[in-house]
This record gives structure tokens, sequence and C-alpha cells, in this order.
């Protein structure tokens, strides 16, 4: 019986994602979002991702990786959007997310705290008819909120601090998410609030990918630190291996396609001797997982011999290139996955 693929190294997680991302390789051109959407998001965010979905749906294994790489949240959005008569498949292109998580006030400022807790926002692109959407919520009576002039409407019972809620903007842009951020991406549009194009360490991560993929996705500090701990929590048990990590001080992954499949997941060290210490770590471990996999997963075998880790400065860079055969394959054999 054949293993999946799981690697004994703490920097494994980037590995990880660049596999969970690698099944869109096929079908990959540069996927951009524009200032003008950056800007309509809040500043204080930690992740944002991006995927064309025009261009994604052309795989038919596509949904098996939605299921991988686009947050539940919004998932759960398409199935409410479809049940107030918005096809996502037909009339939704594109699609912008991001987090924030609660974060304190300044010392000594009066401000409250920004967030009462984690929060999801998106943008869904696309082609839209809201007066039917309004039409459908005041037939079935459905909870609504006025916020400035937009009408939010709630998928739930619009009194739970973890009900989302989307209104539209225009009639090619739809805006879901938390309530609070809602309101602060509302703020922005009437100038109250900052946008996120002055955020001064995650929007330099989001430069460095916008227009690399069909999907890309940047995280600062601490949303890349969490994510590598929730892929590969046994990385806590490699001496020093959980001072590496907290050092690292963000991370990026973007699909290009150029011949076959060439994805790439970045941590951002925390230092030059940071990425060579992890880029060892890591070609450790492939070659020591490889030297296992070679009689019981050939196939695990041949993704490791067409994964190279290296360091280039305070970066860490995992990089895929293989055949779309070896992808189709693992994808069946199940061994591509992500938590």
């Amino acid at each position: 019986m054949k293993t999946r693929t799981k690697l004994p190294a703490p920097a494994a997680a980037a590995l990880l994602l660049v596999l969970a991302l690698a099944g869109l390789a096929r079908v990959a051109r540069a996927g951009s979002l524009s200032s003008s959407v950056l800007g309509m998001f809040p500043k204080n965010l930690g992740e944002v991702g991006y995927v064309d979905l025009k261009t994604a749906r052309e795989a038919a294994w596509f949904p098996q990786f939605e299921n991988l790489v686009i947050p539940l949240r919004y998932r759960r959005f398409e199935e409410f959007l479809r049940t107030a008569g918005i096809d996502p498949d037909a009339q939704i292109d594109e699609v912008a997310w991001a987090g924030a998580r609660p974060s304190p006030a300044p010392a000594g400022s009066a401000e409250p705290q920004r967030f009462s807790g984690e929060q999801i926002v998106g943008v869904a692109l696309g082609s839209f008819t809201p007066d039917k959407v309004d039409d459908y919520f005041k037939k079935q009576k459905l909870p609504t909120v006025s916020a400035r002039g937009y009408t939010l409407y709630a998928f739930g019972s619009g009194v739970s601090p973890g009900d989302l809620f989307f209104f539209f903007f225009d009639s090619s842009t739809i805006v879901f998410g938390n309530r609070e951020i809602l309101e602060a991406v509302i703020g922005v549009r009437f100038g109250d609030e900052e946008s996120f194009l002055t955020n001064q360490n995650l929007a330099p991560l989001v430069d460095e990918v916008n227009g690399q993929g069909t999907l890309w996705v940047a995280l600062d500090k601490q949303y890349a630190q969490n994510s590598i701990e929730r892929m590969v929590p046994e990385s806590a048990q490699f001496p020093g291996a959980a001072d590496l990590l907290g050092r690292v001080t963000g991370m990026t992954a973007t699909i290009q396609i150029s011949s076959g499949l060439d994805a790439q997941v970045t941590p951002h060290c925390g230092s030059t001797n940071d990425a060579l210490t992890l880029a060892q770590l890591l070609q450790a471990g492939l070659l020591f997982k490889r030297y296992q996999l070679a009689q019981s997963n050939p196939d695990g075998a041949k993704l490791i011999d067409a994964t190279t880790v290296s360091a280039d400065g305070d970066h860490l860079k995992v990089r895929t290139q293989a055949s779309d055969d070896l992808v189709q394959t693992l994808l069946k054999s199940g061994a591509i996955s992500i938590p």
C-alpha cells in the first residue's frame, strides 16, 4: 500500500502549500489584482489571497483544489449566493480574500481594540444583479443591515458575532465578510479608515506576488508562523526549530507556468543564516524522506526529485517543477493535502 508524502522537517509546511496549489499550474496565467480593489481593504490585515476563478475553472479537477485552497467561509458564501439567485460559477470571475486579527489600541490611546475577533473579508468580481438579490431578501424577509447607504445582507441570523454579510459595492463587485470589517471597508470608501495600500508590512509582500499566477497568497509574520505551526505541528520537536520559525517575518506563495509545473513558496526568514539553516534542514528532510519512499511510494519520490530548496539572502525558496502527469497521479492517490 502506498503511503502519503509527509516530510519530517520544520519547513515542510512550505512544500505542502506548494503541493496544495500545484494542481492549478496547468491553467496558470498571471492573475493581477488592481490597486483599486486592494485599496478597498482596510489597513490592518494579516493575510491577502487571490484566485482567478475564470481561469482556474478550465481545469476539470479544480473543484477538488477549491476545497483545499479557498477559505471555507467563501465556499459557504458561494452556497448562500445560489439561494439568492446568483450563480457563482457563471457570474464570479475573480475573488480576493483577506484576514485580520484583533489588535489592541496603542498604549495610552483612548481608541478601543480593533475588531472583537478574527475577521475575514473578501471581494468577488464579476457581473451581478443587485436588484434581484434585494427583491429576494425582501420576499423571504431575511435580515439586512443598513450602513451609510449600503445594504448589508446577512447569511445567518444577522445578530451573531460570527455571522457573515455581503453588500454590493457596484454591479460588478460584491464585498463579503464579518460585519465589523465590512464597516471598516465602507469607512475606507468614505475616507474614515486607512487603506490597505498604506500597510507597510504586508502590502510589499502582496506587490511581490500580485500578477504572478492564477492563485497567490501573502502572509504577514503572525499569519505565516501560525500557518507553518498548523501544517507541521511536529516542528516543535526539532531542536532550535521553534526559534528559527519564530523569526520568520512573512511568507508568499505563487504558481506560474513554463513547461509543466512551476510553483514556489517563499518564507521570509529572520536573517541570511536562518534561511541557510532552514534550507539545510529541509534538504536533509527531503533526502531522508526520498530514501523512505523509494520503494513504498515511487511517485512521492519523484515529487521530491522535482522539488528544490535554496536560500536567497534571508528568503527560503521551496520550488516544485514537475510534469502534469505526475501531478495528476498524486491527485488520484490523495497525496496532495493541506490542513
